[in-house]
């Protein structure tokens, strides 16, 4: 798995969309991270996709989770914007550690499905301001 700046930003937006509990517009969640928001809206729709947010167009519209927080985690997440959903190796697959890599993997994976996303949502509400 790489984190990506696709992973990054869709976890983090919904992160904003499980404490909201309510809808959000694009441009409000784009504006809180400081990126475009047609990016974030690419980002929003590949989770619209995979049935982890919900989307309606107009002046009461917005993007909400599709399901209650507690039911999406955070491999969830991974597994829709990671396509690989795996540890990329640095080396080559001839360095014989490829069983290491996948091994790491499936950690990350097996910890990734035991985080959901009121956990974070919580987390990000209980920690002091940086």
């Amino acid at each position: 798995m790489r984190v990506t700046a696709r992973l990054t930003y869709g976890l983090d937006a919904l992160v904003d969309l499980a404490a909201a509990g309510r809808p959000l517009k694009g441009a409000t969640l784009a504006a809180r991270h400081g990126l475009s928001k047609g990016f974030l809206e690419n980002i929003l729709a590949e989770l619209r996709r995979a049935g982890i947010v919900a989307a309606k167009r107009g002046g009461n519209g917005g993007y909400w989770l599709a399901r209650p927080a507690e039911q999406i985690t955070v491999a969830d997440v991974i597994r829709t914007l990671d396509a690989a959903g795996t540890v990329s190796s640095p080396a080559t697959e001839t360095d014989g550690l490829a069983p290491v890599w996948v091994r790491i993997s499936q950690a990350t994976m097996s910890a990734a499905e035991a985080i959901t996303l009121d956990a974070v949502a919580a987390d990000r509400t209980t920690q002091p301001p940086t």
